[in-house]
């Protein structure tokens, strides 16, 4: 049954639609739409989010160890007193 209220301040009648008739008639259109506007129209969020991989603090302190380790050139390593 389609809700019909009545304005008061313009004196006359105005449709206000149920949320169920709204969902109908918005079926009735998209029915008419072809694969490639129903996929442009498609606002669902994604379903696999991007995110950066895990890293463990201790593998990064690892490797800095072993690289200053094997590099003896930084300021204040053995044998570079100046």
């Amino acid at each position: 049954m389609i809700a019909i209220q009545r304005n008061w301040a313009l004196g006359r009648e105005v449709y206000k639609p149920t949320p169920t008739e709204i969902r109908r008639e918005c079926e009735k259109i998209q029915a008419t739409w072809s694969p490639r506007v129903r996929a442009k129209r498609n606002t669902r969020p994604r379903v696999a989010w991007w995110t950066p991989p895990t890293i463990r603090l201790s593998s990064l302190v690892e490797a800095i160890t072993e690289e200053r380790a094997d590099s003896a050139t930084y300021f204040g390593a053995a044998g570079n007193e100046a």
